[in-house]
Order: C-alpha cells, then structure tokens, then sequence
C-alpha cells in the first residue's frame, strides 16, 4: 500500500516535534499519527467519483469517523464512516477537480487532497429500469411509507459496484482500473425507464432466457446505445406469500445485458450516506411475507449484500468473464459478502446471533483469474482511445510437441483457461507477445482436465474463444439437408420416429464436411436466410471393434438433442453460447458401426457444436482415419 502524507492536524504537530537524544545518541521513535490514511496519497488522481478510505487511529475506541469534503456543496459533503478497534472505512463523493478533504476521529483531524478526474472512455456502463406496460415504477416492500425511490437505489448501487470493482483491483495490484458510468451534469446516475410494451404477467411467464432475450431485443430497439453494457432492474419482480414463490425474478448476464429482479431492492441505500449503515442493518426479513434473497441470513443487510453483489456478478458476465472457482470471487458466490469491502464485521443474521467479525481474506474480491481479463478489456480503459482492428487470434495443439500454441496479430494481453464453462487457471503474456507456446501437460495439471476452453484477449480489447482438448473434437460431420422451425425456445423441435429416421437418413446420404477448429460453425453451412429460428441436424458414424461405455461431452449454442442409434441421449433447452463440456451423456456403443445424429435450434447469433469423446475411466479418445476411437495421451 502507498504510504499516504500528512495531513493538517499531523503536519502542524510535526511541524513542532524535535526529536530527542536518547542516552545513547539516537533518536527516538515518533509517536503513531493520530488518523493515517493507508490506501490514498494526499495529491492522488481518482478515475471515479466515490472512493472508499481506508485507514488506522491511534484512538482504538472511536466507534465512528466523519468526512468533510469542504470542496462539495452535495449532500454527501459531509458523511459518517465506520472506525472499528483503530481501523476506518469510510465513504467520499468527490466533484470534478481537487477535493479538500478533512477526516476527523473524536478530537483528532486529518487533511489531504484527491484530485477527481472523470473518466473520458466511451465504453461505459448504463442503468435501466424496467417497467411493464402500466408504466407503474413501484417496487415490493415490507416497509410502510416506503419513499420508493429507486433512482436513488440505483444511483447509490451503481457508484459501489464502480468502487468495489476499482478498489478490488487496486488491492491485487492492478491500479484502481474500473468501468465508467453514465453521469448527468450534477454527478447522479442516468436511471433510463423503458417501458416495456406488455403486462407484467406476458413477462413473468417466461423462462430466464426467453424474459432476457426480450428485454435485449426491446432495449435493442427502442433505448440503444453504442458502446454500453446494460444493467437493467425489473420493477414488476413480485413475491407471492401464499405459494412462496417470486415471478419477474433473475439473474442473468451476458451479451450487453445483465437483468435483475427488485425483489428485495427495499434494502438497498438511497443515498451513499446509506451505505455502511444498510450494510449493519440487522433488520430481520419475514421469509413469509417477502422475498428473502440472502443465502438464509434473513436479514436487511444480508439481502442487500447478496443482491448488489450478484448484480454486479451479472455485470462482469457482460464483460466476458465467466463464473470461478474461487468462493470469495464475486464470480462465484463471493457476492454474497460484497458488504466487506465497506465494513469491518457481519452484523447479527440467521447465519450467527453474534456479530462476526472477518479478515481481510475473508473480503469478496475479483480473483486474479478474473481481474486480469478485465484489465485489458475496452470498459476499463478509464480514457477515450482510437482501436485499432481486433486481433487475427489463433490457438492450436501442436500434436508433435504436445505445445499449445497461441498466435495473434496483435500483442497479446490475457490467456484463460476455462473448465466446464469455469475459470480456471490463467496466464499473463510478457508484454508485446504475439505468440505463447505452453506445455499441455502443465496446463491439463493445473486445470485439472484435459480438455478446456481458452479465452484469448488482445491489445485491442478483442476476445477470441478457442478449445484444446488432449483428444480431438469430432470435426468431421455429414448435415442434413432437413431443417426445422423453432419458434419456441421453451420447447424441443416435435418430431416423428419416422421424420426423425429421414432426417437421419438425409445427413448419412451428404458429402463430409471438415471443420478446422473444434467448434462446428453452423453458419457455415447453411444461408444467411436461415440462421434464426430454426433446428439444423449433423451426422457422423462411429465404428467399434466391441461393445464399449464411453462419455460424449457436448456443448452448444443454442439447445441441443443428441441421438445415438435412434435413441435419445441428451437432450438441453437453452439460449446459450457455446462452451466445450457443458455436459456429458454415457453412451454404449454396439459393435460395428453406431449412428450420432445432432440436434442444433438456433434463435440467433452464434450456431453450433462442441462434440468430443472420453473413454469410461475419462481418458481423452479421439477418431482415427478408419472411424474408431483411439486414446490419445497428454505428453508425447
């Protein structure tokens, strides 16, 4: 951490402190500084506008601090903090320009300066709020005369998300690198309505997926914006004390999109001054009359810190990044203690009668494997900036050296390595690299598989996706010329055993067509015309000296049928990309030769297949010339 400066009160006694001799010549130790501040310098430049500060007291009994911001004519000039056994935290808003800033503990005071200088990148990040077509913008609450002012929820909650995303990231080392917001010319949150052309119900009744895919089309359409992600907060989110159950709820991010419900935006701060005390508050939640989304906590604070950490969770889907295996990352269920960063301890909850008390290892974070992709990422260019084209990316194993082998056009900035759609492991290029070669015998040990997905991010923000596997994907396929409608993603294709065998029938009859990557590209094989809602069929046979068991791990984009000698193996309802080994199926191949037909539906977008096989014992297998499935080792 920086060492930060004097500040008033400290520069006058020091001005006034002459070391004395000890007996023995040298001088004595000065006493500790009444207030420091450890995470800023006085003088320091801030990309954003709400820093949380943090610091030690000489005085371990203070309970509070209080910050002046005598730069501000805001309400939020002047704002209490939290001090607990000789620590603080405590929030600022800065105005554009230098902030005089006095920070005072009892009767102790500390001056420094911050110097706020709003961001100029364009990429940025913009908040809706979503009602239906009543245009009614009330959400549920317990609370009698409830202000309902979700503007100032939302202002609050987008400014914290901001700051734990800087500070998280100033702490692993990064800097203080985060997105930008979309702020009007008093510093507020831009909160854009839409109202959505249907009643609540029509929404409600829709699966995760399709409610999102409808809110992204009408957003598309009516509200765009270039260059934005988007989080959007659903009014019309409403629990049903009589059954349990809470309609117009998700959570769901990708694309530009991430769509939360408000079931419990009751307990998020209307003001930032609200932060650190909604984050205390031990209030109870009746899980019978309101929805209780805390992880058991049942409790105001708990609700808030899961909530706000998992729309941020679904924020940074938006970015790229996908979930982790790390429990405090906020891509992993370290949402659920967002709340640490501003606090010193968990207040009383259904988890502890008691406070408890944590460590600061204990705090959520974004874990290395998810900050690093962040920082290269176009959102987080803190200024305006000219890109250049996106890399001509490419990764490919070397069968002869067993090396992956990644190359692009652009220096590359960011390797991930994902298992089974999770982060898993990752490398940081020395800077300038346009190609890495690394062993897939250490990777497959550190990501514990053989097969992964790599996400590779260049110099100029682009993300490429890629798959090794130790194996091979089945890139040679026979398509059918038999397509099918699907109009209803909430359902599979209806079809016939007879449509079904002609189908088949169909796909053996076509010529082979050879994919250079692991990933069947759809669109590649049929028309524009017929890319968007509409089922497609690939078919490979497969040879086998004997009856065998193995595994076939499958991924899609969008929802997949797998059929194996006519009989159903897998089947997947999603509006979804394409992730290698989103799941397994076990099959029983019969001797001679066996048939695989799939099933691809396509909304829109993106189209097609990840296939590759495993033997029982999970050893890669591949196909060889002939047909049959041959293992293949990591090393050579």
């Amino acid at each position: 951490m920086r060492r930060a400066v004097a500040g008033i009160a400290l520069a006058a006694v020091l001005a006034c402190w002459i070391p004395a001799s000890s007996p023995g010549g040298a001088a004595e130790t000065p006493p500790p500084a009444a207030i420091r501040l450890t995470n800023y310098a006085d003088g320091e430049t801030v990309r954003f506008p709400v820093p949380v500060l943090r610091g030690t007291l000489a005085d371990a009994a203070q309970a509070a601090v209080t910050l002046v911001n005598t730069s501000s004519d805001r309400d939020t000039r002047e704002m209490r903090g939290l001090a607990h056994k000789g620590k603080f935290k405590a929030l600022a808003e800065l105005v554009p320009g230098p902030n005089k800033l006095i920070l005072r503990a009892g009767k102790d005071a500390l001056g420094f300066t911050l110097v706020y200088k709003p961001q100029t990148n364009s990429y940025f990040v913009r908040c809706v709020y979503l009602t239906d077509n009543s245009g009614a913008t009330e959400f549920q609450t317990p609370l009698k005369d409830d202000p309902q002012d979700y503007a100032g929820k939302l202002d609050t909650a987008m400014k914290i998300m901001q700051t734990f995303t800087a500070e998280r990231n100033y702490d692993l080392g990064f800097g203080r690198r985060t997105f930008n917001l979309e702020l009007d010319e008093m510093g507020k949150v831009k909160v854009h309505v839409f109202k959505q052309p249907e009643p609540a119900s029509v929404y409600c009744a829709m699966n995760d997926q399709a409610w999102w895919g409808r809110v992204a089309g009408e957003l598309a359409k009516s509200l765009p914006a270039r260059h934005s992600k988007t989080v959007v907060i659903a009014a019309y989110t409403r629990f049903d004390p009589e059954t349990r159950k809470v309609r117009g709820h998700t959570a769901l991010g990708g694309g530009d999109m991430a769509l939360f419900g408000s079931g419990n935006l009751f307990t998020w701060p209307s003001r930032l001054a609200d932060v650190q005390p909604a984050f205390m508050d031990a209030r109870r939640i009746d899980p019978k009359v309101s929805f209780d989304d805390s992880v058991g906590r049942s409790t105001f604070w708990g609700a808030a810190s899961t909530t706000l950490g998992a729309t941020l969770h679904e924020l940074a889907h938006t970015f790229g990044l996908p979930h982790s295996r790390e429990p405090l990352d906020i891509l992993s269920r370290g949402f659920d203690y967002f709340n640490r960063v501003f606090t010193f301890e968990d207040p009383p909850s259904g988890h502890s009668a008691r406070s408890v008390e944590f460590a600061e290892k204990d705090v959520a974070c974004f874990a290395p494997v998810s900050a690093a992709a962040l920082i290269p990422s176009r959102w987080f260019a803190m200024d305006e900036k000219t890109y250049g084209s996106r890399g001509e990316t490419t990764a490919r194993l070397d069968e002869a050296s067993r090396m992956i082998v990644v190359e692009s056009t652009q220096p590359i900035r960011y390797i991930g390595f994902d298992r089974r759609g999770d982060a898993a492991y990752h490398v940081v290029p020395p800077e300038g690299s346009r190609k890495m070669e690394l062993p897939l015998k250490d990777i497959a040990a550190r990501v514990k598989a053989s097969g992964f997905h790599l996400r590779i991010i260049d110099d100029q923000g682009g993300i490429t996706h890629a798959s090794i596997v130790a194996g091979a994907f089945v890139q040679t396929w026979q398509f059918a010329s038999i397509t099918e409608p699907w109009t209803d993603p909430t359902a599979p294709v209806p079809l016939s055993d007879a449509r079904l065998k002609e189908i088949e029938a169909s796909a053996a009859a076509a010529k082979p067509a050879t994919s250079s990557a692991g990933f069947i590209d759809f669109t590649k094989q049929f028309p524009a015309d017929k890319q968007a809602d509409i089922a497609a069929y690939a078919f490979r046979a497969i040879k086998s000296s004997a009856a065998r068991r193995v595994k076939i791990l499958t991924g899609s984009d969008d929802a997949l049928r797998v059929w194996l000698n006519g009989k159903l193996l897998k089947q997947v309802l999603a509006l979804r990309a394409a992730q290698m080994d989103s799941e397994s199926s076990t099959a029983e191949l019969q001797p001679g030769e066996n048939r695989l037909l799939v099933e691809v539906s396509q909304a829109g977008g993106g189209w097609g297949l990840y296939l590759r096989f495993e033997d029982a014992d999970g050893t890669p297998l591949r196909l060889d010339d002939s047909g049959e499935l041959v293992k293949v080792p990591l090393a050579p």
